[in-house]
C-alpha cells in the first residue's frame, strides 16, 4: 500500500537572507509588494511575532496561501 500526502496549503522555504519583501516579490510577482507582504504576514503570525533579533531561517516554513476554511 502506498500513501502519499497532498499538501493542503502552499508554502516555501526562505532562501538565505530572505525578508518579507524578497519573498513577496518572488512568490507574488504580479501583486503590489505591500499587499503581498500583508497577506504573507497574516498567514505566518508565528514568524511575525518571533522575538527580535531572530529573523527567518532557511528551515522555516512560510505559508503562501491562507488556511483552509
Amino acid at each position: 500500500m502506498s500513501a502519499s500526502i497532498t499538501p493542503q496549503r502552499p508554502w516555501v522555504y526562505p532562501c538565505e537572507g530572505d525578508d518579507w519583501q524578497r519573498i513577496a516579490a518572488r512568490v507574488f510577482p504580479e501583486r503590489p509588494v505591500e499587499e503581498a507582504i500583508a497577506d504573507l504576514q497574516s498567514w505566518n503570525l508565528y514568524l511575525v511575532f518571533r522575538p527580535a533579533p531572530a529573523g527567518m531561517t532557511p528551515s522555516d516554513i512560510v505559508f503562501t496561501g491562507p488556511p483552509a476554511a
